[in-house]
């Protein structure tokens, strides 16, 4: 089963022990989509650039602290099988306020 774009998933911490929460940005356009997935970090750590989550911001499921942040620069690539589970999924809303900041931080200048 593949993670929808906007798929809140628990995979392993990239620098030390243990599992978090990350967003799934990637969608079906990406190559190897369903085997491997693009996702940004959610912390609990609130930064200007950060995308707020609130319960509001869910359609389903939820987050173990509130409010989370979204970090749209802190992008890493999972392979499904590292992918513990699925927890949330964000509203539409949310995921194209964290769309609009990658792209926003990508931008040629």
């Amino acid at each position: 089963m593949a993670y929808a774009q906007g798929s809140v998933v628990l995979a392993p911490t990239t620098f030390k022990s243990g599992i978090r929460p990350y967003l799934v940005v990637s969608n079906a356009n990406r190559p190897f989509f369903g085997d491997r997935y693009t996702v940004a970090v959610i912390t609990s750590t609130e930064r200007d650039e950060a995308v707020s989550l609130t319960r509001e911001s869910l359609a389903e499921g939820e987050l173990k602290t509130y409010p989370s942040y979204v970090s749209p620069w802190s992008l890493h690539v999972f392979p499904d099988q590292e992918i513990t589970k699925r927890v949330a999924q964000v509203g539409e809303a949310t995921m194209e306020t964290v769309a609009d900041r990658i792209r926003a931080i990508t931008a040629v200048l």
